[in-house]
């Protein structure tokens, strides 16, 4: 009986350190033109993602994830990485996904305002100096605008100890 109650214990031990691997070992990183996924301590893979590569972003959370507001980020890429690459353990999920549409929809409105630039340059001939600062003002504005994080959480994108905590 004893034999059991140490074998539990043991695998336990166990399974807790593969977790802190885990947790010590991923790194996610979002900017505006590429995402970032690293994972492992001793090997390591690295998985960047251009924005524009980006078809999806889902979310799965089970029913513990739920509880203590975490959940795994997938990022659906066309055929790259067997289309996609997953965030585990990211903490906010919901919220780290607002984040990532946010940036995909800001570089979508730039490309498309270098667009609209372009085609005013081919429709006047070469736009002066003045209205070209005042678009690119303008656009400079336009993207200013902060992300306000949700005060019932903090943002986190690299898991950490606290989330291992939770668990």
């Amino acid at each position: 009986m004893i034999f059991v109650g140490i074998a539990f214990i043991i695998v336990g031990l166990v399974l807790l350190l593969g977790t802190i691997i885990a947790v010590v070992g991923s790194e996610y990183f979002i900017i505006s033109h590429r995402i970032y996924v690293k994972y492992g301590l001793i090997a390591r893979h690295v998985y960047e993602i251009k924005n524009e590569w980006v078809t999806g972003v889902i979310i799965e959370q089970g029913f513990l994830g739920r509880l203590l507001n975490y959940g795994d980020l997938i990022i659906s890429t066309p055929e790259q990485y067997s289309g996609s690459v997953i965030m585990r353990g990211v903490s906010d999920s919901m919220y780290v996904r607002t984040v990532v549409e946010d940036v995909l929809r800001r570089r979508r409105e730039a490309r498309k305002l270098g667009e609209r630039i372009r085609e005013k340059e081919y429709e006047f001939g070469r736009i002066p100096g003045d209205k070209y600062g005042e678009l690119k003002r303008k656009y400079e504005e336009e993207q200013k605008v902060p992300l306000a994080a949700p005060k019932s959480s903090p943002f986190s994108l690299t898991p950490t100890s606290s989330t291992l905590s939770q668990l």
